[in-house]
Parts: C-alpha cells; sequence; structure tokens
C-alpha cells in the first residue's frame, strides 16, 4: 500500500545517524556525506528478499549511483561496505525495527 511505502521511504532519512549534522559536515567529501544522510537495513539481503522492504534498504547505493538500475543494488551494497571497513569509513546499517522506531521517536521529539 502507499502508507507502506511511505513509511519505508521516511525511513530512509530519518535514522538517528541521519540527524547527526556535525557528522554530515566533517564528512571527507560528498560520497562519505551521502552515507551520514542516508539509512540503509537489511544488509546482504539478495534482490528478491529485498522486496519486502520495496528494494528501499539500499538506499545510500541509490544516492551514490542513483542512475543505476535497482537490481544491481545488492552487489553494490556488498562492495560498499568492504569499501567503507578499507578505509575506515563509518557506515551504519541497521535492523528494519530499530530504523523504525528510530524513525518515530525522531518525529516525536524535534
Amino acid at each position: 500500500t502507499g502508507v507502506y511505502h511511505f513509511t519505508m521511504a521516511l525511513m530512509n532519512h530519518n535514522a538517528e545517524h541521519c540527524g547527526v549534522v556535525d557528522e554530515h559536515n566533517k564528512a571527507r567529501d560528498w560520497a562519505e556525506a551521502q552515507l551520514h544522510a542516508s539509512a540503509d537495513w537489511g544488509i546482504g539481503l539478495s534482490f528478491l528478499q529485498a522486496g519486502v522492504y520495496l528494494w528501499l534498504n539500499f538506499h545510500t547505493v541509490h544516492h551514490l549511483f542513483p542512475l543505476t538500475d535497482f537490481c544491481h543494488h545488492p552487489a553494490i551494497q556488498s562492495i560498499l561496505v568492504k569499501t567503507c571497513e578499507e578505509f575506515d569509513v563509518k557506515y551504519v546499517a541497521g535492523h528494519p525495527g530499530e530504523i523504525y522506531m528510530q524513525m518515530v521517536r525522531n518525529f516525536a521529539t524535534p
């Protein structure tokens, strides 16, 4: 339904780490800033498994590669996780229930 899609979309930018302006401002480049602005969950899911989240759980990948077809997002996310580890860049990903509750708390406390 539309409400489900809207909820998933709101989770993409309203996790706790998305609102930490100091971290976003300290980003060394545009790509690192995207890591601070987007929320991901369900890391490691296949393309079919991610369908339950309407494929919105790859939102950082979407920000980094907006013109790439979303069928490639699971593979790119795997590369992104490894690259962040290699270059000691913080990549935050959570459980969908956790991200949902962070979103609710963010809306409840301006």
